[in-house]
């Protein structure tokens, strides 16, 4: 084991919404920092991609204790964070051409991986590594919807989504997979303080492609793991994600 995590964050940090709108997004704080922290602590190294090549941006609206155990904790990931994304951010195209070299893949949500990561070809390429290498593949709260890069036009099912239309996906890896996403109740909630409606909600759009999304009770822990497949469904989920993340990269076994 080489001990290496690649870390697939957005480039973009505006969120497209109904009317011609949008929503002010990024990672969230926790969803990257926490699993991250812990990772790091656990003797991974982590190298952080995205498909420009920028330093990702962060939704400030997740920059507050209510998505830690207390204030330190808060100020200890805010600090690990910043001093993480202060160092190389590779770009997802370069990154791509050299895969062999990690043992897992990681995206943290926030609602930025909606904006362009679900349709990105780079990144549909790198799943499909860690699907066919059996590798952990783990992704919490918004991102499980950057899955749907791994098919064969992500671009045109993102856009039947965008215009309000049912797409149906072709060759999707994870056809059948259990997983689980914010879930439409959560995204109701948050949709009401933005600037207009969403344009669809992820679990409707990973159901369409032909996954089974099971979520639980609103703002609860839950994670779901199906073969290589981790995801969590919310903010509250990182400490139980990371640590089926970390169970997996020992090898870990889970029955169906």
């Amino acid at each position: 084991m080489t001990k290496n995590i690649l870390v697939v964050m957005s480039s973009e940090g505006q969120l497209p919404l109904k009317g011609g709108q949008t929503h002010a997004t990024g990672f969230y704080l926790n969803e990257f920092g926490v699993p991250a922290h812990r990772l790091s602590q656990e003797g991974y190294t982590l190298t952080i991609a995205t498909p420009k090549g920028n330093r990702p941006p962060m939704d400030h609206g997740s920059d507050s204790k209510d998505f830690f155990k207390d204030e330190a904790e808060h100020q200890q990931i805010k600090a690990f964070v910043e001093q993480t994304l202060s160092g190389p951010i590779h770009k997802l195209s370069d990154t791509a051409a050299n895969l062999d070299q990690f043992d897992a893949v990681f995206l943290p949500g926030g609602h930025a991986p909606m904006i362009e990561l679900m349709r990105d070809a780079d990144l549909g390429k790198v799943l499909r590594h860690f699907h066919e290498k059996g590798q952990p593949t783990a992704l919490i709260c918004h991102a499980p919807v950057a899955l749907l890069a791994a098919q064969q036009d992500a671009a045109t099912y993102q856009t039947a989504l965008q215009n309000g239309e049912t797409p149906a996906a072709q060759g999707f890896l994870y056809d059948g997979y259990k997983a689980t996403v914010f879930s439409t109740p959560e995204e109701q909630d948050a949709e009401k303080t933005f600037e207009a409606p969403m344009q669809y909600y992820p679990a409707d759009a990973l159901r369409a492609a032909g996954m089974d999304v099971q979520n639980g009770g609103k703002y609860q822990s839950h994670v779901v793991r199906d073969r290589e497949l981790i995801t969590g469904q919310n903010p509250m989920s990182d400490e139980e994600f990371v640590t089926a993340l970390l169970g997996a990269l020992k090898g870990e076994t889970v029955t169906a």
